[in-house]
């Protein structure tokens, strides 16, 4: 009876042991899943091409004030093809031909107008939400460093003033005014270059 007692009593033990471990074991994913919950940043938009100016207008999940920044960069002429632009296969040089920002109004829209310095040449256009750009309340949501941001498509990694900052980035091809669908018409803004081809708004 004694070494039944003893024979009980070690199972329940070790039973409460191994649920313990189980319990250790289901948390480990549910940390992860906090280390990279976060604020979603949503950033839709479109530029129309017109024969002196780029403008950008889109629409976004972001509080009023938010900082929204747009840059073109020029294509070099041995990746300028109007094939390869659009299919994301030039690469673009890393010298900024002009750029600007716009705020976020309280329906969470944002306008930019940047140059369109030389219309005959064809250029990368990239809006971008950058945490250090933002007011100080606006970091307090996101993060001074975008500590606070989710991962989401179009993040990536950039060197801001010697720092490494998560942005959310979003892309166009700029065409030349010669091209098909290269003045007064508009071209949405793409996540990633990683997508299907970009077309013309119609």
């Amino acid at each position: 009876m004694r070494r039944f007692r003893v024979a009980v009593t070690l199972m329940i033990l070790s039973g409460l042991f191994l649920s313990g471990c189980r319990i250790e074991w289901a948390a480990e994913p549910e940390l992860i899943a906090n280390q990279n919950a976060g604020k979603v940043v949503k950033l839709d938009g479109k530029v129309n091409l017109k024969s002196e100016e780029l403008v950008i207008e889109g629409t976004s999940n972001l509080p009023k004030n938010s900082v929204i920044y747009a840059s073109i960069k020029e294509y070099g002429d041995l990746s300028s093809k109007y094939g390869t632009i659009i299919h994301w296969q030039a690469e673009a040089s890393t010298e900024i031909t002009a750029e600007g920002t716009g705020t976020v109004d309280k329906e969470g829209n944002y306008s930019i107008t940047l140059p369109r310095k030389d219309p005959s040449k064809r250029y990368l256009l990239e809006v971008m939400f950058n945490p250090m750009l933002q007011p100080l309340k606006i970091q307090e949501i996101y993060g001074v460093n975008g500590e606070n941001m989710a991962l989401v498509m179009g993040m990536i990694k950039i060197n801001y003033e010697g720092e490494m900052v998560p942005v959310i980035t979003r892309v166009a091809p700029i065409v030349s005014i010669n091209d098909p669908y290269g003045n007064d018409i508009a071209w949405g803004l793409e996540d990633t270059m990683f997508q299907t081809k970009p077309k013309p708004i119609k």
